[in-house]
């Protein structure tokens, strides 16, 4: 094992990935210099079991928002003899299939060797060492020179009070991005409950409904609420980004809370959820969960509207709206003395440098990225802010 590195990236989902790959391939950086750290067995681990869970078929960005380094390395897959076979794109963007996303992804994957770079391991705290950074992890102690944060949402599914309660009496209450969900190894039951609104929800329903062919209901807050994307394209270049880096960061974090719309479908998942309610199953019903309990005859939810009982209630509630990567960013904090918003996120330039040797991207980053720090499309455009920045990095 290397005994310093340049580079250490904290996080292998896609902005993990992409960033090694960037790293390697275009800031020039040699592998044997780069490691990607990682709890997981393989890179994208926690993407790939979460879409395969909901039942996606298709993704929500364009088929150039991918985790190569040119925008047509998709289109170009699907052209070839690996990716001909399941090349498939739908409106409006030219969205492509998950099988074939996740094919290319792991054709770039497997072409740039990037499987070689991760340390399976979680970070644990972040020491400063002179000129280095000593990271601690259950992997061992590693040295580098730079880190950086590729930390998602992924470990911090959003529970409500009362499904955490009934959780934890031992009701079958499961949220289904908890990394022990399969939604492949549930049994059937008679009655089963989604609770959420947006597209993972449909998505969801509409699958048991047709695995299981027992009684689903989708149980929302809000009525169906049809939106392509979860925030407005225009954010992903200067149309809406080029006022926003005139703004300060507290008005930053306004802009980024009031454009993105989670709890949102796609046209064309909500057009077969609509034509599958004709069916009877699944059933949408809108009302939030004011009281829950166990009863002898199942998990008994009480609403605004009304009160019934399931075998099985599964959370498609997303993930809680805080910063990410907690306790190590609290401790990294104290340890460097990290400028934060008040909001809790780091305060970063364009080069995206949150303090002397660590960098951040997805969430950590949104408060320079703007509203698509999180989507594919904001890996890419913090490699854009990277690459810029090229000159100034060590």
């Amino acid at each position: 094992m290397n005994s310093l590195y340049q580079w250490l990236i904290i996080g292998g989902g896609i902005h993990g990935t992409f960033m090694a790959n960037l790293l390697v391939n275009q800031l020039g950086v040699e592998q044997d210099d780069l490691r990607v750290l990682d709890p997981h067995d393989r890179l994208l681990a926690s993407w790939s079991r979460n879409t395969a869970n909901c039942g996606m078929s298709h993704l929500r960005s364009p088929a150039a928002h991918n985790i190569d380094l040119h925008a047509l390395s998709l289109y170009r897959y699907a052209r070839s003899p690996a990716g001909f076979p399941f090349r498939d794109f739908i409106p409006p963007y030219n969205r492509p299939s998950l099988e074939l996303f996740r094919r290319h992804c792991g054709h770039v994957i497997k072409t740039n060797r990037l499987e070689a770079l991760r340390l399976k391991g979680h970070a644990q705290a972040l020491r400063s060492d002179r000129s280095s950074i000593r990271v601690e992890s259950t992997a061992g102690t590693l040295k580098t020179r730079n880190v950086m944060l590729a930390i998602g949402l992924g470990e911090q599914p959003n529970w409500p009070a009362w499904a955490r309660s009934l959780h934890q009496q031992g009701a079958d209450v499961r949220h289904l991005f908890a990394p022990d969900f399969d939604r492949r190894a549930l049994k059937t039951v008679d009655r089963t409950v989604v609770i959420g609104g947006g597209i993972t929800a449909v998505q969801l329903a509409l699958k048991l409904a047709e695995e299981h062919k027992a009684n689903i209901v989708m149980l929302s807050g809000h009525d169906l609420r049809e939106q392509n994307y979860d925030f407005n394209p225009c954010w992903i270049g200067r149309k809406c980004l080029a006022d926003y880096y005139k703004l300060d960061f507290r008005r930053r974090r306004e802009i980024i809370d009031r454009e993105r719309v989670p709890g949102t479908i796609p046209t064309e998942v909500l057009e077969s959820f609509l034509t599958a309610l004709n069916t009877g199953n699944p059933r949408f019903e809108r009302g939030r969960v004011i009281d829950a309990a166990t009863t002898a005859e199942g998990i008994q939810l009480r609403t605004e509207r009304s009160l019934q009982c399931f075998d099985r209630v599964i959370l498609a509630t997303g993930f809680e709206a805080k910063r990410p990567g907690s306790p190590l960013i609290e401790q990294a904090i104290e340890e460097f003395k990290l400028a934060c918003n008040p909001c809790g996120y780091p305060i970063v330039g364009r080069d995206l440098r949150w303090g002397e040797h660590i960098f951040v991207t997805g969430p950590l980053a949104e408060l320079q990225v703007g509203p698509c720090a999180r989507n594919i499309i904001g890996a890419r455009n913090t490699g854009r802010f990277l690459i810029a920045a090229l000159g100034n990095l060590s």
